[in-house]
């Protein structure tokens, strides 16, 4: 049996060129998204950052299952915001990519696995709001962008007894490492959350209908290898990729 294909969300970053004078604008993400999901048993394919809906319906009809990787800021006018003095990194092409890819995605029933700022555009594409700057709004607010040295799970998540990530991860409680200044604030009516901080801030959604859709604040590519619970969560993702193949081979052309 061929290896269900996850699609996987690239930003861009501007590099200085080794061989010309000229920047270098790349399309790409960290090697640890790849790996983690080839580890699972799955084949990963990069979508390079676009707002060609014809290139991305192309791409969501092709795969079997979409990760929404990490990134910059999501525009704040996306959900009716003005923009907080810290935001950075906005990139609006990639929103629109990532908001048609996960209409995509649900129209084929594909399973969704959102990371850190891909359970901020989820939860913006699907109707939702962000917090935007967490020492700024959330009082009492823990440390949520830690500058270790070395593989750190920072601070501990309360997870939803009988949730999906409850399921996948056999715990309703961890602790998680945390990159993020912003947060998921008003859920998207097609999400619930799964899982918080203690602080309060929602570290987790998803689908409020049974779908399969997961998302999660933290960045599991960056942890599993030194905390293999975290592999679980691609371990997921291909899985329920492989069902939907399976489903789509059984109901034919």
């Amino acid at each position: 049996m061929s290896k269900p294909i996850i699609g996987i969300t690239t930003g861009r970053r501007t590099e200085r060129s080794t061989h010309t004078s000229r920047p270098a604008r790349i399309a790409g993400i960290q090697l640890e998204y790849p790996q983690s999901v080839e580890r699972s048993g799955g084949a990963p394919i990069l979508l390079p950052r676009t707002d060609d809906m014809e290139v991305i319906a192309a791409v969501l009809g092709a795969v079997d299952g979409l990760l929404l990787s990490g990134g910059g800021d999501v525009v704040s006018l996306a959900y009716g915001a003005e923009p907080h003095p810290t935001s950075k990194y906005q990139d609006p092409v990639r929103d629109r990519m990532e908001f048609e890819a996960v209409r995509a995605a649900m129209a084929r029933r594909l399973p969704i696995l959102g990371i850190c700022r891909g359970i901020q555009s989820l939860n913006v594409a699907l109707g939702g709001s962000l917090v935007q700057d967490i020492p700024d709004e959330v009082p009492g607010a823990y440390q949520h962008y830690t500058q270790e040295q070395e593989t750190l799970l920072g601070h501990t998540i309360d997870i939803e007894p009988g949730s999906l990530l409850a399921k996948v991860l056999g715990t309703t409680s961890t602790a998680v490492n945390s990159y993020h200044h912003q947060a998921v604030k008003d859920v998207a009516a097609a999400l619930r959350v799964n899982c918080r901080s203690r602080d309060g801030v929602i570290e987790g959604v998803e689908s409020a209908a049974g779908l399969p859709i997961l998302a999660v604040q933290c960045h599991p590519e960056i942890s599993c290898q030194d905390y293999p619970l975290y592999q679980k969560l691609f371990d997921w993702i291909v899985a329920a990729a492989a069902e939907r193949s399976r489903q789509d081979a059984a109901d034919g052309p």
